[in-house]
């Protein structure tokens, strides 16, 4: 049953002879007439133009939210600006203005909104990122997803929202120690992206995609997993030729969201010994750590000495910075480590790519940003 609704505003007469119109021709159509208030307080006109477009674009989302399908006006004014709402709401909007005939009669009009089609317009695609864990580590993979837009101008970069949070309990306290549980932190901030219309949710926390599975079972939007976007980067690069060394939090390495894809795809996977890993935590953790702001220095040195352990001991041609603060210290790309070239990845880097080619492919189905 089509469900049309009429922004009534200064206009509620016009809106009701619409009504009646509609319902004349189709009996079936449901018709809803929104009389929200409209501000007209404005002392110049500028800002009364500005108060128009967003008095119309209040009314249109209370009309979507009713269940509107098709939206009418019951004045010619939002013609001037009708392309621009169109853009900003997810219903269809159908001009009272025709570019020939002008502002149409209203029988004319009703058998216009009929005719529409109610196909809501297509959406541009739109990632959430739950931010805060930690603060610098959000900033890079914001930073890396705009680097490795292929944007001319602001306008072909895509939607992004941030839902930052630093107050989410330590993933790794919780994994490791019985500190507090984030999976509601976690939860509550992907629920609020999902209610934002995001079409896919990420998370700059390698430890935190422990966590995922929880709450993906009450989401329906789905997340881009960045151990498996970096696996198969590895795989694609590597074949199962790849040694691939974890520099990661201990949270990490022990639920194991590296090494079960590794396993999986047949490509070995060792991570440092307990001396050296307590260097890695060091280098994320220790009060010159990445945590505490520090990239080079101390924690650089840490991070190296474990690096090199796992190139001697292991053999490895590959090594991830398996914690998101871990870029921060070294960069992705080819190293000299311990005499031999090895391939750093960064997750991060890998999860902005993947990302792009998301958001990308879905540009190229839509036409939308």
């Amino acid at each position: 049953m089509l469900h049309i609704g009429i922004v009534g505003g200064d206009h509620v007469d016009v809106a009701l002879e619409l009504k009646a119109a509609l319902l004349s021709l189709d009996s079936t159509v449901i018709v809803t007439i929104d009389e929200g208030d409209m501000r007209h307080d404005a002392e110049d006109p500028r800002t009364a133009f500005a108060d128009k477009q967003i008095n119309q674009f209040n009314a249109i989302c209370r009309l979507a939210a009713a269940g509107a399908q098709l939206v009418a006006f019951s004045c010619g004014c939002p013609h001037r600006f009708l392309g621009v709402l169109q853009k900003e709401v997810p219903v269809r909007l159908v001009d009272s203005v025709d570019e020939v005939k002008g502002r149409l009669p209203i029988d004319e009009y009703a058998r216009v909104i009929l005719a529409t089609d109610p196909t809501p317009p297509a959406k541009p695609f739109k990632v959430g990122l739950i931010g805060g864990l930690g603060p610098a580590a959000t900033v890079d993979l914001y930073d890396k997803i705009v680097k490795a837009t292929p944007a001319a101008n602001d306008q072909e970069h895509f939607k992004l929202v941030v839902e930052q949070n630093p107050q989410t309990p330590d993933r790794t306290k919780c994994l490791l120690e019985g500190g507090e549980d984030p999976t509601l932190a976690l939860y509550n901030s992907a629920k609020r992206l999902q209610a934002d219309g995001c079409d896919a949710v990420i998370v700059p926390c390698n430890t935190a995609h422990a966590f995922v599975p929880f709450l993906q079972r009450h989401l329906n939007v789905p997340f881009i997993n960045m151990q498996q976007v970096t696996m198969d980067e590895i795989y694609a690069k590597y074949g199962k030729s790849a040694k691939v060394g974890l520099l990661a939090t201990s949270g990490t390495v022990k639920t194991g969201i590296y090494s079960e894809k590794a396993l999986a795809m047949g490509i070995p996977m060792v991570a440092p010994d307990q001396p050296h890993q307590e260097l890695v935590m060091r280098a994320i953790y220790g009060p010159k750590g990445a945590k505490a702001g520090f990239t080079d220095g101390q924690c650089r040195e840490d991070l190296v000495r474990a690096a090199e352990y796992l190139v001697q001991k292991h053999g490895c041609n590959v090594l991830i910075l398996g914690c998101t603060e871990l870029p921060l210290i070294l960069d992705e790309g080819d190293m000299e480590i311990a005499g031999k070239t090895v391939f750093v990845i960064d997750p991060t880097s890998a999860l902005a790519r993947k990302v792009v080619k998301t958001a990308e492919e879905s540009f190229a189905r839509t036409g939308v940003r």
